[in-house]
This record gives structure tokens, C-alpha cells and sequence, in this order.
């Protein structure tokens, strides 16, 4: 198995053409507002325009998008998608689907980590101890709300494709839920 950060989609398929390699990919996507916000504490995003541009980041998000619709038809057993916001909020039944797709054994130690690793916060900016049903939305009160208008601007399409929901001014920004329904058919 392998983590692949950043790779667009559609590079990966001569991986899925190929079936006696045996692959599976999970495209993992997440609301763009919060990819952004994570990024600009990482010292080597900030003036890298492939990092740190809304337009660019969605662009390949909703590229991602289309490319996904066509592998879910093509290669159904050996494709996923989930979205982060998704796993964050409901990461047991997420995590047990995943090591289902993956075709591998939940241990039950599995279930002891996450319980020890998305209840709480603590250890900073690179720990894996997350609150995980608030740490993907902490972009709404980190961004304010000019630079969410021009994230929102520049990613109209994608978060449209992905089923996130446009903050309408500030006071709503801090309290709505930014998820709507998706499909990938």
C-alpha cells in the first residue's frame, strides 16, 4: 500500500487498466475552503501558486470529479471516493467500509485508535490527535469571510460537483453546515 498526496486522478489509471497488479484507489476530496486553510500554516505552500491558488486547486478538484464519474463505471470493485468531511464526522462506519473496499481485517485495535485519536485535540498542527467531527470545518473561523468569498469565487464548479455549500456572509459562515449530498454516477 501507498499514500500518493497531490497525484490528479486520471495519472492513476494505468494502474486500474493493469488488473493483475490488484489495485484499489480511494480519491480522498475535501472542501477546498479547508484544504486552503490547512495549507497556509505548512511553510511551503504560502507563494507557491500550485499550493496556495484557489483556482488552480479546483480546477484539478473538478477534474477529479469527472475523472472519478468514468473509473466508479469502469472499475467499480477497485475505485472509491469519500470526501474528508465525511470521515471526519462518522469515521468508525467510514474506516470499517474502507478496510472492506481494501479487502483487509479490522483489528479490533483499529477501533481502539480511533477512539483514542478523534476525540480530542492535542500534540499541535502535525498531530493525528483530532477532534475529527470539528477539524475539518475549522476554516470557518480561520478564514475570514473576503478570503472564503474568493476561495468560493474561484471554486464555484468543484464545490458544486462535490456538494459543498457557499457561505452567504459572515455570521452564517460561523454556524451553517458547508456538506450537501453528492453523487459520483
Amino acid at each position: 500500500s501507498m499514500k500518493v498526496v497531490r497525484l490528479r486522478l486520471e495519472l492513476a489509471e494505468e494502474l486500474l487498466k493493469d488488473e493483475s497488479l490488484n489495485v484499489r484507489i480511494l480519491l480522498l476530496v475535501r472542501d477546498p475552503r479547508g484544504t486552503l486553510q490547512s495549507r497556509k500554516h505548512r511553510h511551503w505552500c504560502p507563494g507557491a501558486p500550485d499550493c496556495d491558488q484557489p483556482n488552480l486547486l479546483c480546477e484539478d478538484i473538478a477534474a477529479d470529479y469527472e475523472t472519478a464519474i468514468r473509473f466508479q463505471n469502469e472499475y467499480p470493485t477497485r475505485f472509491r471516493v469519500i470526501r474528508y468531511e465525511d470521515l471526519s464526522i462518522d469515521p468508525y462506519r467510514h474506516v470499517k467500509d474502507l478496510f472492506q473496499f481494501f479487502q483487509l481485517y479490522m483489528h479490533p485495535s483499529v477501533e481502539a485508535f480511533l477512539n483514542s485519536h478523534t476525540n480530542h485535540n492535542s500534540g499541535g498542527t502535525s498531530s493525528t490527535f483530532r477532534d475529527s467531527k470539528s477539524a475539518p470545518f475549522h476554516w470557518r473561523t480561520e478564514l475570514n469571510f473576503s478570503e472564503v468569498q474568493y476561495i468560493e469565487k474561484n471554486c464555484d464548479q468543484a464545490m458544486k460537483l462535490w456538494g459543498y455549500v457557499k457561505a452567504h456572509n459572515e455570521s452564517h459562515l460561523r454556524e451553517f453546515n458547508p456538506l450537501d449530498v453528492y453523487t459520483v454516477e
